[in-house]
């Protein structure tokens, strides 16, 4: 299977801006390689009709309806199928994280890719070519970095290519153009429906991110490992405390959800699910707000606070996440055990060499604010 793809949207963020797209649109064009040849001349043909010396580009037809709904019912005999994925800006950059430019785009272009790697055995992934060199460099760095099959580069290769040399990238580019129709607010206006248009042609359109109240377990894309039950008890209790505290005006409050949104949104939108350190989480937090806080007080204000609602949260010398499986349980009561532990045998000897010492006159659980302490050494 060969995947060309390419993007509708910009990277920004500045929704006030003129021209700030509130979507970010990625398209997977689907040919198998038996069809390839007979594909891109048969498109080739299209573009030259409609765009002569000129890219197929989207932009370049921009409202002319009559005209865009012309070539979609000519690229509708041609062999191809569409994958897309549609991210909510304005969602992804309360909750993620990912505000850089250059970290949206190589972690929203993986969605894809990942989505492919998963479907088809032997596949080739063609992307647009942007950013020079070093930045291509860096991306195909950090697919392979992300990638959870083996050998990516064996039976499964990627590359980059300049769409003006490419129709095939052009025509993925035009799709996702024309699917921007369906939910950009300044384009939705008069525009007919082009999912519906499209839909002999789409497998699948993937919405990012994934929200709690409308998120499906997909067996296709995570581990054996992962206990469905274990999540959906965690996010029930992540629901609780939002609808509780969302817009509360409390500092603390306010840190406890940017903090548990951003391990929610990293839980229910990356597959891989891993441990986030804690410096990773105290510098969102700092981006978010604009300040710096200790350690101590991520530890105690945020974390133990937010444990105390009943949020689940595991914990490993890794950093923290919400658990999806049970190992993960059991790493957050490990690590509790080697500081707990210790700390009530310290308090035990303290207790006992003081009562040996005054001859049993003086034993410090029985002030009736350690009842409970004394419960638990005398059990």
């Amino acid at each position: 299977m060969y995947a060309f793809t390419d993007e509708s949207g910009n990277h920004e963020f500045n929704f006030d801006q003129d021209g700030v797209s509130t979507y970010f649109i990625v398209t997977a064009v689907l040919i198998t390689e038996a069809r390839l040849n007979a594909v891109e001349n048969e498109v080739e043909a299209i573009r030259k009709k409609y765009f002569q010396t000129e890219e197929m580009k989207s932009s370049l037809v921009g409202k002319n309806h009559a005209r865009r709904l012309e070539i979609l019912n000519e690229l509708m005999d041609t062999d191809f199928k569409i994958f897309s994925v549609v991210v909510d800006k304005q969602k992804l950059f309360n909750d993620s994280g990912l505000m850089y430019q250059e970290s949206f785009y190589k972690f929203v272009n993986n969605l894809v890719h990942k989505e492919l790697r998963y479907a088809f055995k032997k596949l080739v992934v063609c992307a647009d070519e942007i950013g020079g060199n070093e930045y291509m460099k860096s991306f195909c760095n950090y697919v392979k970095d992300n990638e959870d099959i083996p050998n990516l580069f064996g039976e499964r290769e990627f590359y980059f290519q300049d769409s003006k040399n490419n129709v095939l990238i052009q025509l993925a580019g035009f799709i996702s153009g024309t699917l921007s129709f369906e939910y950009e607010k300044d384009k939705k206006e008069d525009a007919p429906n082009y999912i519906k248009i499209l839909d002999k042609k789409i497998i699948r359109i993937e919405h990012f991110p994934r929200i709690i109240s409308k998120y499906i377990i997909e067996k296709s894309t995570i581990s054996d490992e992962h206990n469905n039950e274990i999540s959906e008890i965690c996010l029930r209790h992540i629901q609780g405390f939002l609808s509780k505290y969302e817009k509360a005006a409390d500092e603390d409050r306010m840190n406890q959800v940017i903090v548990l949104k951003y391990l929610c949104s990293k839980f229910l939108n990356n597959d891989t699910r891993k441990y986030i350190p804690t410096t990773e989480l105290i510098n969102n937090l700092k981006y978010r707000t604009g300040k710096a806080v200790s350690m101590q007080y991520f530890r105690t204000r945020i974390i133990a606070k937010l444990r105390d609602e009943g949020v689940i949260i595991a914990s490993s010398s890794k950093g923290y996440k919400i658990p999806a499986k049970e190992n993960e349980l059991y790493d957050f009561i490990n690590h509790g055990t080697t500081i707990i532990m210790p700390m009530l045998a310290r308090l035990k000897k303290c207790r006992d060499n003081i009562k040996i010492g005054t001859g049993g006159n003086l034993d410090l659980f029985d002030n009736s604010e350690y009842t409970t302490l004394k419960q638990f050494f005398d059990i």
